[in-house]
This record gives structure tokens, sequence and C-alpha cells, in this order.
């Protein structure tokens, strides 16, 4: 009985550890597209998390501008208890119990015995006061200055979609750039591990040739230090590709305990478009040339309700008000409505100085308008020139290694037979690991380069 506990308690003791490891094994084999980092980017990427909360300031203040078209309600309501009243008398033939105009208080009628019942005690007041009012106010009037404010708001607002559409274009460049450096760096990593083994065939041939007297040990010791500098430069490129990742995983805000590893290639879509029609879709598309003539325009805007600041404005006005207390038998009301007419007649300079300021922000605007335009076609000119370059020097690499390929092919042949040296041999594997990486260099810049296009003209290239 007790074996077969032991055996059931074994084999579920096995399937939960298997469970264990083959979860773990998933997590630490996480692989990421460019598609799936470019989503994971848009929802945890902390600069985009602020610009997004910017945007959701400016809507905030957009609604604010809004509410100076509305009317203004408000309210108010209290209650007073005094626990003495004021008092005065009144004499039984209508005289009241203080002064009258021109007499002094000691010329009144002191009471005593034989007036005190012709005095009568008055109360001013009531002890428990309940007050209740209600006033609106509507703008009737004012030459434009809320609606301006309002169109303001409106444009600022547009403008900070279009600051955060240029926060989602940097993080797309962004992501695209750290995407690729870790498939560089592991494609490094492959080159660096090829060469290693290159050299280790080198070391074993030169070993044998050694050992059958065919050469010196000149050979054998040229193909260990050769050995050694290839095994550094693997570690090298395994330590990039650790530093690579961690940028990446940065970038995208994901833990950087978390084992993850990329997939994909350099292969891209060849770029069709002209240069001129390049810079003209910057023009048009580019979020930032677009967001600064959005603030030009608010700020026109804000310029002209400034302006009507020196004229009169009219407004509308309503005003509710109940009160009670223990001696009325009915409460008051009282309702009143009206116009009211503002002529501003002397403000200390401050509208005039207010005008200069806004005429002088959109003065500053324009120029940064035209300066944002001039830089936008610098990226797009340089990012085109790159785009260019990376492509011929990738079409001329293709044919590179597959020469230093064919040449180390002969080369190994050609040292086997004892035709060639070491110090040969090995200018043969070094040019054909150094025209892998200039390839690998060229497709990444290439890859890249199309990514700053894209961020350069504001859309992405079909």
């Amino acid at each position: 009985m007790s074996s077969l506990r032991f055996r059931y308690l074994y084999w579920v003791g096995t399937i939960l550890l298997l469970s264990i490891a083959i979860t773990i094994s998933a997590e630490e084999h996480k692989v990421l597209t460019l598609e799936d980092s470019l989503q994971i980017a848009k929802q945890s990427n902390l600069i985009l998390k602020v610009a997004e909360q910017g945007l959701e300031s400016s809507k905030a203040q957009l609604k604010i501008a809004r509410s100076s078209l509305l009317p203004r309600i408000s309210s108010t309501a209290n209650y007073t208890y005094f626990k003495d009243v004021q008092k005065s008398v009144i004499s039984a033939d209508g005289g009241f119990g203080f002064p009258m105009p021109g007499e002094d208080m000691d010329e009144m009628p002191t009471p005593n015995a034989d007036n005190e019942a012709e005095l009568i005690e008055l109360e001013f007041g009531a002890h428990h006061n309940l007050q209740g009012n209600v006033s609106l106010t509507q703008p009737v009037f004012a030459w434009g200055r809320f609606y301006y404010g309002y169109q303001a708001a409106k444009l600022q607002y547009e403008a900070a979609e279009k600051d955060f559409n240029a926060a989602e274009n940097k993080l797309r460049l962004d992501v695209h750039q750290a995407f690729y450096r870790v498939l560089i760096a592991q494609e490094f990593v492959t080159v660096a591990e090829q060469s290693v083994e290159l050299v280790e065939k080198q070391l074993k041939i030169a070993e044998t040739s050694f050992e059958e007297g065919v050469t010196a040990n000149f050979d054998v010791l040229r193909a260990n230090v050769q050995l050694a500098n290839a095994k550094s430069q693997l570690i090298r490129a395994n330590n990039a590709v650790s530093t690579a990742k961690n940028s990446f995983k940065t970038l995208l805000n994901i833990q950087l305990t978390e084992q993850i590893a990329v997939k994909g290639t350099f292969e891209t879509p060849e770029v069709k478009i002209q240069l001129d029609e390049l810079i003209k879709l910057a023009h048009e598309k580019r979020p930032e040339i677009i967001q600064s003539q959005l603030n030009e325009q608010a700020s026109e805007k804000q310029l002209n309700a400034t302006k009507t600041r020196r004229l009169p404005d009219l407004s509308f006005f309503s005003n509710y008000q109940i009160s009670h207390n223990e001696r009325l038998t009915e409460m008051n009301r009282i309702w009143s409505l009206g116009l009211q007419i503002n002529i501003p007649i002397f403000d200390g300079f401050a509208t005039g100085a207010a005008i200069k300021q806004n005429e002088s922000i959109v003065t500053q605007l324009r120029l940064g308008t035209k300066q944002i335009k001039s830089t936008v076609e610098f990226e797009v000119r340089n990012a085109y020139l790159t785009l260019l370059e990376a492509k011929t020097l990738i079409d001329v690499q293709r044919e590179t290694v597959a020469q230093a390929e064919e040449s180390v092919r002969i080369a190994n042949l050609q040292f086997e037979n004892g035709m060639i040296t070491t110090v040969e041999l090995t200018d043969t594997q070094l040019a054909l690991m150094q025209a892998k990486v200039n390839r690998l260099q060229a497709q990444y810049d290439y890859v890249v380069g199309l990514a700053q296009l894209e961020k350069a003209i504001g859309q992405q290239i079909e």
C-alpha cells in the first residue's frame, strides 16, 4: 500500500516539475517580432504615456474654454441664529424709544412708574433666519472674446493631438532602431561563431601537418593566437547582444530580468518614391509642422480675443432669493433680472501690453514653423541619401561575401596541401568575416534608414 502511494506521489511530483520547467522555459524564450514590439511599446512605453496625459490635459482645457460660452449658475444658502435680537420701545402715542432728529439722548424721557404703561417694547429681527439665493449670468455680446478663446483652445487641442502623433512616430523609429540593433548583434554572434569554427579547423589542419612534419610549429602557434582572438570577438559579440537587449527592454518597459529574443529579417521593400515627392509628403503629413501651424492659428485667435478687452461687453443676469424666519407667516420670494454692461475705461495699459505680447508670440510661431519645415526637409534629404547609400552597399556586399566565401574555400584546400602559409589563410578568413560584417551593417543601415525616412515624412511607406 505504501509502495503504491509512493509511486503515486512520485509521478505527481514529476508531472508538476515538468509543468514548471515547461513554463519557465517558455518564459525564458519569449520571442518578439517587430510588430509585437511595436504593439508592446504603444501600450507600455512611459514616454508615450506622458504624451497621452498631455493630450488629456489639453482636452480638459478645451472643456474649460467651452464653459465660457455657457451660462453660469450659482446658489447660496445660509442659516443664522441670533440668541438676542435688537429691541426698542415705542410710546403708546406713536413715539419710538430713540431720539428724533435734532434731539439728544439726554432729552429722551426716562421710563418710570408713572409713564411705563405708556411704552411698548418691540423686537427687531428674529432668532432663526434662513436665506437662499440662485443667480444666473450669461454673456450676451463681447465682440467674440469668448468664442475666440474657445477656437484657440480647440486649435491647441488639435496641436496636442499632433504632438502625440509625433511622439508615436518617434517611438516607432526608436523601436525599429532598438529591434534591429538586437537583431544585428545576434547576427554578429553568428558571424563570430563561424569565424571560431573556421579557425578551429585551421588549427586542426596545422596540428596534423606539424605532427606529420610537413609544416613548422609556427603555423600551430599562429592558429592558436587567431583562435584566441576569434573567441574574444565572440565574447564581445555575446556581450553586445545583452547590452542591446537591455536597451530594447527598457524602451518597451519590460523587466530587465525577463529573457527575450527577437525574430525578424533585414528584408524591406525598396523605396520607389522620388525625393521631391517625399519632401512634399513631409510638408503635408509631418505632425510637427501641422502642430506648429495649429499653434500659430491658436495664437492668432488669442490675439483677437485680447484686442476685444478694450471694448464694452454686455451680459444678462437673473437672481431669485428666498428668506424666512419664525416671525413671518409666509416665505419672502424676490426674483429679478436685467442686463449689465461693462465699459473698460483704464486698466493701467495692461491690455496694450498683452496685445504686444501676443503679437510677438504669433511672430515667433511663424518663424518657428519656417524653421521646422527647413529641419524636416533636411531630415528627409539625409534619410533618403542614407537609404540610397545603404542599398548600393547591400548590392556590392552581396557579391563580396560570395567571393570571400569562395576564396576561403580555395584557401583551405591550398593550406591543406601546403601551398599557402597560415598568414595567407588568415587573411582570407578575416576578409570573409569583414565582408559579412559590412553586409550586415549595410542591411541594418537600410532598414533603420527606411524607418528614419518614414518618421521624416510622417507616415509609413507602402
